[in-house]
């Protein structure tokens, strides 16, 4: 048999691993400048602990996830994404009981998706969280923490800032039906990934990375118009904040992210850099997760950057220099 690594896999050495502990070590140090107390988790937990909070719809949980039956015939997955491991991990360890509660972690995760440039199957991931605080100013930190980061990592790199907000429950019921609605009168022209989506998630065809799904997304209905009072401030109040800080972003009406347990604010960094798979971060606020995962009804906000696609970044400014 001829060695080789398992596809979506890679190595990490010489000026790879250079990048990485640089990439670390920054991360590291805005994370203490902020107090943000690390945390690490293990690389797999009970497969249940994903499926809802994910959303069961949702391409993480029908196509990526590595899951497997152990010998005590339990179910479990290698972790896909950070945020419900560090909240479980905060639940079981009592740490919500001075809040709020603001943490980080470095480490891999593993989904099945088709590789490519900064994508791999086990990749590494940088989270924040700040849990138990509704106010419009833990938004803003991590908004604010994350520009620091991208800016001090890539001072030279084209990246933008997009927001969104999602609203509240009220706000998402009523939005949902108005696109199913919409989306019922394309239906034709749509994916046929996207029509089984229709009645079951209609936000992740906003999410759609088909041409023909987001040539029709652009007339559909905007979420902004169905924001509830209290949604809507939430959201100006962040808008507010960043041009203050003199933050640049732009608004994006489509902008959904890949997982069910967002709410209200939602943002994402994007690069021309990174060809199709262009987020180099994202994250947003995720009110009702940590009670679904078995905590208190606590409010939660976070964001996640992929490792590999900012030391992507770096290598391109790295070159452009020596031109």
């Amino acid at each position: 048999m001829k060695l080789r690594s398992v596809r979506g896999t890679h190595d990490i050495f010489g000026e790879e691993i250079e990048k990485f502990n640089r990439i670390s070590n920054i991360v590291s140090k805005n994370a203490y400048l902020k107090d943000f107390k690390e945390i690490q988790t293990p690389i797999f937990e009970f497969s249940e602990l994903f499926a809802k909070p994910l959303g069961e719809q949702s391409d993480v949980v029908l196509k990526e996830m590595y899951s497997f039956e152990d010998r005590n015939n339990e179910f479990l997955t290698l972790r896909p994404e950070y945020t419900t491991p560090m909240i479980r991990a905060a639940i079981t360890n009592n740490l919500l009981n001075d809040l709020p509660l603001k943490i980080f972690g470095i480490g891999p995760m593993f989904r099945r998706e088709r590789p490519q440039k900064g994508r791999y199957r086990q990749f590494n991931q940088i989270n924040f969280e700040i849990l138990g605080t509704k106010d419009f100013l833990a938004d803003v930190e991590l908004i604010l923490l994350s520009n620091n980061i991208l800016k001090e990592l890539l001072p030279k790199s084209n990246i933008r800032l997009q927001i969104n907000s999602l609203g509240d429950k009220e706000t998402l019921i009523n939005f949902k039906k108005s696109l199913t609605k919409y989306f019922n009168t394309h239906k034709k022209k749509l994916s046929e990934e996207s029509i089984k989506k229709i009645d079951t998630n209609p936000l992740r065809i906003l999410d759609s990375k088909n041409d023909e799904d987001i040539e029709i997304a652009k007339s559909s209905p905007k979420i902004y118009e169905y924001l509830t009072i209290e949604a809507k401030k939430h959201y100006e109040d962040i808008k507010s904040a960043l041009n203050l800080l003199e933050i640049n972003f732009e608004e994006n009406a489509n902008l959904v992210r890949g997982l069910d347990y967002y709410c209200n604010t939602v943002f994402e960094y994007k690069s021309d850099n990174l060809g199709s798979q262009d987020t180099l971060l994202g994250g947003g606020r995720y009110d009702g997760l940590i009670k679904v995962l078995g905590g208190p009804d606590i409010p939660g906000i976070g964001w996640a950057a992929g490792i590999e696609r900012i030391a992507l970044l770096m290598e391109s400014e790295k070159k452009n220099k020596l031109n």
